[in-house]
């Protein structure tokens, strides 16, 4: 609480009267925080209207919010608050030489232009994985944004208790995913119990890992370096299942729904079934979860803490709860999340996942990675204290956070040419977010084409932990692909945004992005409740270098955890040859070689080109499509070499791998034969000697677990080998580096796996007794809305840890159980149960009589 200093200047004298009418208070202080002192965003309306009328300026609305005291607004009336400039009627104040340094100095922007030169801190996107609502993939999400599909699942109106008997209606509605349920816990090596007793949003998040790593090309099996994971989860809803169904089945302990279900462990079960050997951690911070794991990644790529990095987040609440809209909260009503629209009235939640794989750039383009976009440059922080209250966002800490990341990008603000925004859809968020975007992007600097401006909620809701990372996996495809999606949704600005005082402009179709002169770049801001801030400076990618040499005849290598997985996996492949012509096939052979995790069940195929390839994939030569499943580790290998063979073929073949421990010819006896076929399973390579092989398969030892591998065809002899469960080098059989490929991902086989609470554990929606008091009835409010046990009835709610937010749903609740309609003054002005129960029942008379 401040110190209580009365108004000096005539403008806080103003103030002051204004928020004495307004608050219905007798006095307040200078330092006095509106939101604290009973104001919230209706009668911030209220304020605005009379301090328009008494002094002819007319802040906007986020105005308010940021200056929220009296002496901090009469200042930024005057003029005299740090870049105020509402004296002379112009928009909200401008942050320059502040702690953030300001803008990028004009010295770096001969970085803005020049490309091709690699920063030590660029960091390249080579992986991407999601599930989102209408989207089983990126390429599938690319799509429906692109053709601006709104995600949103809508159910029929639903009625909730109005004053005085009647009714409010409202849209539930939510982004949903398809099946969320559904897992492949064979992959995993999870029993059905396990699979069961792990909360799906970490078990879709497994799967997406699993997909996002494999589309940047690499096996963790194999990869030499370490890799890392930084990823978040929302509040689990499973465990609630969990505890109900624990009380009938004593199986399920309290260990089982801690493994299962908690967030610390949803990283470290991703590095554990995947073998990620770097650091692990869970990260949280509300709804900018995922971006902060994005941060946290990049950062430790650059403090060489690993050598790849995956971060993302997963939001996946089951069973599906939609949002119930209450007076007063952040839900929409409509069922519609309209971003920087004058319609907007809300949230829409949804549920989603999303990953990406992160790794040096300059290491990416070594190593012919396929690069998505550059991550230039990522900064995180928190609001403090200076916003309206702790739900409610701040202005400074959104500058100061965008501007770190352009300063740690080398970039100026005039040289991004779109913006992801935060984008909630509420009526005050995306008017505060858009004057912090104005106030960051303010660097004097000229623009030909405004800087666009959309959000991905309206496509698919609001994630919570997963919307940081929906947002920069959109953004990523954007800057990579060279359109901008529109934002939906959109048509008639929020009056309360002031588009006029910066860069901005919604996008509202399909927009073609090449800037002239300079790269594609963007920015990229997630917003969580608390204050917490990120934002990252994303850059399109660098061309590929150019190469040499035309495609010869290649060897494509297919492999599953089970048949029918393998036959769609062969097929996937076999389709993505087929839609994109310009993939080269000797990339589709290395990626498939060299960026898969190794399985029991196999195929190969050697193809002349791509139309070959289609052909043998999809089953027109089945005599070439060569299946087995035979693979198994520590194969011994020996050398059939003939009298004629000279060193070169021995040296080659032992370069790819396989480790020959023996080497046979025509002149071994028999004894040696036999010592060889001793061991099982043995792989004999045959270099061209027929008299050999005959004496092998002639042996009493001979079995059907030896395998004979001619090198008359050497690719053929490496599928045989590779078939076999040997190692290949695959660079060594290769005459120039290979370049990995996006391909399709590994086609789990899903089956259910969802416990639900039995009808005699369901929780029921707590009431009042039937007939109680009315005080009964408000200390029941009290009690749930505080989760407090009990309640003193003259204890203030807001001692008790209330909040207007708090008090707006109580509010809501009241007017579902009482035909009374209360404002949230009314919570200030009686704040304990007995004071406020003496005002309800005042209501409820007035109510009694006016029926009379």
């Amino acid at each position: 609480m401040s110190i209580h200093q009365p108004p000096v200047t005539r403008t806080e004298r103003i103030l002051a009267e204004i928020w004495c009418d307004v608050l219905e208070l007798d006095e307040v202080g200078v330092l006095d925080n509106f939101f604290e002192v009973g104001g919230y965003s209706m009668l911030m309306q209220l304020v605005r209207a009379q301090i328009a009328e008494r002094t002819g300026v007319r802040p906007t609305l986020p105005e308010l919010f940021i200056h929220s005291t009296i002496r901090s607004c009469a200042a930024f009336l005057d003029g005299s608050a740090p870049g105020g400039t509402a004296k002379v009627g112009t928009a909200a104040a401008r942050t320059t030489g502040r702690q953030d340094n300001g803008p990028v100095a004009e010295g770096s922007s001969d970085r803005d232009t020049v490309r091709g030169a690699v920063r030590d801190t660029d960091i390249a996107v080579i992986g991407l994985a999601c599930r989102f609502p209408d989207a089983v993939d990126a390429d599938q999400f690319w799509d429906n944004l692109v053709s601006g599909v709104d995600s949103i699942s809508r159910f029929p109106p639903r009625s909730i208790p109005g004053p005085g008997g009647g009714k409010r209606e409202y849209v539930p509605a939510r982004g949903l995913l398809r099946d969320p349920e559904w897992f492949d816990a064979g992959y995993f090596g999870y029993t059905p119990r396990e699979a069961l007793l792990t909360d799906p949003q970490h078990r879709v998040l497994l799967e997406c890992a699993v997909e996002a790593i494999e589309g940047a090309g690499y096996d963790p099996d194999r990869f030499p370096g370490l890799i890392g994971i930084y990823a978040g989860c929302s509040l689990s809803s499973y465990t609630e299942t969990l505890r109900a169904r624990q009380r009938e089945d004593q199986s399920i302990t309290t260990w089982d729904i801690l493994m299962g279900t908690t967030g610390d462990y949803l990283a470290s079960r991703i590095a554990y079934k995947l073998g990620l050997r770097g650091p692990t951690a869970n990260v949280q911070a509300a709804c900018a979860t995922s971006l902060y794991a994005v941060h946290f990644a990049a950062r430790a790529l650059l403090a060489g803490e690993c050598d790849l990095a995956l971060a993302g987040g997963s939001s996946v609440r089951l069973p599906a709860e939609l949002d119930n809209y209450r007076v007063g909260g952040i839900t929409s009503p409509s069922g519609v999340c309209s971003p920087f629209d004058t319609a907007a009235d809300g949230v829409v939640g949804g549920q989603g996942c999303g990953i990406t794989v992160l790794k040096r750039l300059s290491e990416a383009i070594a190593d012919g990675d396929h690069i998505h976009a550059v991550l230039r440059g990522s900064a995180v922080n928190n609001d403090g204290r200076e916003r309206a209250g702790f739900t409610a966002p701040g202005v400074r800490g959104q500058v100061e956070v965008v501007r770190a990341a352009q300063r740690a990008a080398g970039v100026t603000p005039s040289s991004i040419t779109y913006v992801e925004a935060h984008g909630t859809g509420t009526r005050v968020g995306d008017p505060i977010e858009v004057a912090g975007l104005n106030q960051a992007f303010d660097d004097g600097k000229p623009r030909d084409e405004p800087c666009l401006l959309g959000s991905v909620k309206g496509n698919i809701g609001h994630l919570d932990a997963a919307a940081g990372i929906a947002g920069f996996i959109k953004t990523v495809l954007a800057v990579e692909r060279g359109t901008v999606p529109p934002s939906l949704h959109y048509s008639v600005p929020n009056p309360d945004i002031d588009f006029a005082a910066g860069p901005f402009a919604v996008v509202t179709e399909p927009t073609p992005w090449a800037p002239g002169g300079q790269p594609r770049r963007a920015g990229l801001t997630a917003r969580g409740l608390g204050g917490n801030n990120a934002h990252v400076v994303l850059e399109q990618p660098p061309a590929p270098l150019p190469r040499t040499g035309s495609e010869d005849r290649q060897l494509l290598v297919l492999s599953a955890h089970t048949p029918a997985a393998l036959d769609e996996l062969t097929a996937r492949v076999a389709g993505r040859i087929a839609d994109r012509p310009d993939l080269e096939l000797r990339d589709v052979s290395w990626t498939l070689q060299v960026g898969r995790r190794l399985h029991g069940y196999r195929r190969f195929a050697v193809v002349r080109d791509r139309q070959d390839a289609l052909r043998v994939l999809g089953g027109g030569a089945p005599e070439r499509l060569v299946d087995g499943d035979h693979a198994r580790d520590g194969r011994a290998v020996a050398l059939l070499v003939p009298r004629t063979a000279g060193a070169e073929p021995v040296r080659y073949w032992q370069a790819l791998g396989p480790a020959p421990d023996l080497v046979l010819g025509p002149d071994s006896d028999d004894a040696a034969i036999g010592s060889a076929l001793d061991t099982p399973g043995r792989v004999f390579l045959d270099l061209g000697d027929p008299v050999t092989v005959a004496r092998l398969r002639e042996h009493p030892r001979w079995t059907p677990e030896h395998l004979v591998v001619p090198v008359t065809d050497p690719l053929a002899a490496l599928g045989e080998l590779w078939l076999a469960g040997l190692p290949i080098d695959w660079s060594a059989a290769r005459t120039e580096p290979g370049r990995r490929v996006p391909l399709p991902g590994y086609p789990f086989q899903r089956q259910p796996y969802l416990l639900e609470a039995g009808p005699a554990v369901q929780p029921s929606p707590s009431a009042p007794e039937a007939g109680p008091t009315t005080e009964r009835t408000v200390s029941t409010l009290f009690t749930e809305m505080l989760g407090l046990p009990e309640i003193d009835p003259e204890e203030s709610f807001f001692d008790l840890g209330g909040d207007s937010l708090v008090a707006n749903e109580l509010l809501g609740r009241l007017e579902q159980l009482l035909p009374v309609r209360l404002e949230v003054r009314a919570m200030y002005d009686a704040p304990s149960v007995r004071e406020f129960t003496a005002l309800v029942e005042e209501q409820l008379r007035g109510a009694a009589v006016r029926h009379d």
